[in-house]
This record gives structure tokens, sequence and C-alpha cells, in this order.
């Protein structure tokens, strides 16, 4: 599972969709990210939270960023 977001809001959809298909709850996710379900929610509808919870919930389902040029041609393996 990958995606190419240009903005928090596919950030944050591609975020929930990735939680939601290993099961997890919202509250299940903010205690795993030690936040509240209202700053798990703003983050998964692309609202301003900070970048270090961002990347802790990329880091719990196992991803990681990379960031490339709009204009690269990328090829994804999984």
């Amino acid at each position: 599972m990958w995606t190419n977001a240009y903005c928090m809001e596919q950030v944050g959809e591609f975020l929930a969709e990735a939680r939601k298909a290993r099961g997890w709850t919202q509250a299940d996710m903010a205690k795993r990210l030690r936040c509240s379900t209202v700053t798990l929610s703003a983050l998964e509808n692309g609202k301003n939270v900070s970048a270090d919870k961002v990347e802790r919930y990329l880091q719990l389902l196992g991803f990681r960023i990379a960031i490339v040029p709009k204009d690269a041609e990328i090829e994804v393996e999984e």
C-alpha cells in the first residue's frame, strides 16, 4: 500500500485508510500515538497538527516518506 500525496488532506485520508485496513479504531490509534481522538481526527482530516505526530503515525503503520519533485518519474516496489 502506498500513495502519492500533494497535500496534508491526502496524507490524512491515506493514513485513515491504512489504519482501518489494520482494523484499528481511532481510539486504538490515539492510544498508540499517545494523543487524543480529537487530535487524531484532525490529523486524518488534514488539519494543522505537529509534524512529529504525522511522523509517529507513519512509523506506527510501517510507512516512510519519500520526497521527490512533482515531475519525477519514479517506480514504487512493495
